[in-house]
C-alpha cells in the first residue's frame, strides 16, 4: 500500500524554511543599511563644506612646526606627539578664546610689535622671538605679575638691572617697550653663550622661562653628556617641567600663526573679511579640550609662571 505523506511534517519543514529565509533576508537588509550608513558617515566626515585649507590644517601645522623646529636647531623628525598636540591646541585657542591677544600683535598693535621684531633681529637673534612677549605678558607693556615680573618681557628686577635697566622706587625701565626689549635681547644672547651656540634655541627659550640655574641643574642629572643639551631628551624625560613645556608649545603656535596670519583668519584692523574667514575656518569644528598641563598654565590673570 502506498503511504500518504506526513502532512504535519511537511508543513513543519516548510515553516522552518520560511523562517530561515526571513532571517536571511533580514540579515541582508541590516548589512545593506550598515553599508549605506557607513558610506554616509564617510561623506559627513570628509565632505564638510569647509575650505580646503581648514581640512588640512592639522597637517599644515605639523609641516610648519617641523620647519620652525629645524630653524631653532632641534631635530624636526623627533617632535613628540604630545608636543604637536599642544601646539595644535594653542593654535586653536589663539583663534578662539585668546584671539584678542593674538590680534594685538597682528592687527591693532602691529606697528609696535613689528618694531620690536626689528629690534630683536638687529640684536642678531631670530625676530620671531618677539612672540615671547605675547606668551609672557599677553603683549601688555604695563603688566606686573604677583612675583614682580614687569613689562612685555616679564623681567625680574635683578635680571633687568643686570642687563642695563634702571629699576628702583622712582624709575622702572621694564615698562618701556624699547628699553625692555633691548635688555631681553641681551639676556637671551647671554643665555645662548652660556648654553652654547650649538645648543637648540628651544633650550634657550626654556632657560628664559624656567631660569638658567634651574634648567642647568636639571640638565646635569642626564648621565649622557651629549644628551644634556638635547631639547627633545630634556622634554621627554620631564627635565623641562610642565609649565615650561606648555610655554614653549604656546610660543611655537604663536609663531606659526604670526608667519601665516591669513591662513588662520587674521589681518590688519582694516581687513573687514577677517571675521568671515575665521567663521568659515571654525564652523562645525568644536574647540579641543585643554590638557592638564595647559590648564595649569592659566592662573586667573593668565600670565606665565616663572621659577627663577
Amino acid at each position: 500500500m502506498e503511504r500518504m505523506p506526513n502532512l504535519k511534517l511537511v508543513g513543519s519543514t516548510m515553516s522552518c524554511m520560511q523562517k530561515n529565509w526571513i532571517i536571511a533576508s533580514n540579515s541582508f537588509i541590516i548589512i545593506g543599511l550598515a553599508l549605506i550608513l557607513s558610506r554616509s558617515g564617510e561623506v559627513l566626515a570628509f565632505d564638510t563644506g569647509l575650505p580646503q585649507s581648514r581640512k588640512k590644517q592639522p597637517d599644515f601645522i605639523h609641516a610648519e612646526l617641523k620647519v620652525l623646529v629645524d630653524e631653532f636647531g632641534s631635530d624636526a623628525d623627533r617632535i613628540p606627539s604630545d608636543f604637536l598636540e599642544k601646539v595644535r591646541r594653542w593654535a586653536r585657542l589663539y583663534q578662539t578664546r585668546d584671539r584678542s591677544d593674538m590680534a594685538k600683535v597682528l592687527e591693532s598693535q602691529r606697528e609696535l610689535f613689528d618694531s620690536l621684531k626689528r629690534q630683536v633681529e638687529e640684536a642678531e637673534l631670530p625676530p620671531d622671538l618677539a612672540f615671547i612677549t605675547l606668551v609672557e605678558s599677553e603683549f601688555k607693556p604695563k603688566v606686573r605679575s604677583l612675583t614682580n615680573n614687569v613689562g612685555l618681557w616679564q623681567l625680574e628686577p635683578i635680571t633687568a638691572r643686570h642687563h642695563g635697566l634702571q629699576v628702583n622706587s622712582k624709575v622702572d625701565e621694564r615698562l618701556d617697550p624699547k628699553k625692555s626689549t633691548a635688555a631681553a635681547c641681551r639676556y637671551l644672547s647671554s643665555l645662548r653663550r652660556t648654553l652654547g651656540f650649538d645648543t637648540s634655541l628651544l633650550v634657550t627659550v626654556a632657560a628664559y622661562n624656567l631660569g638658567p640655574s634651574r634648567l642647568q641643574a636639571r640638565m646635569k642629572t642626564v648621565n649622557s653628556s651629549h644628551r644634556q643639551n638635547d631639547f627633545w631628551h630634556l622634554y621627554s624625560t620631564r627635565r623641562i617641567p610642565a609649565l615650561t613645556r606648555t610655554h614653549i608649545a604656546r610660543l611655537m603656535a604663536a609663531i606659526i600663526i604670526g608667519r601665516n596670519p591669513e591662513h588662520f583668519g587674521f589681518g590688519r584692523t582694516d581687513d573687514s573679511n577677517a571675521p568671515s574667514r575665521l567663521k568659515a575656518r571654525l564652523e562645525d569644528s568644536p574647540p579641543p579640550a585643554l590638557d592638564r598641563e595647559a590648564s595649569l598654565q592659566l592662573p586667573s590673570n593668565r600670565l606665565s609662571t616663572r621659577y627663577r
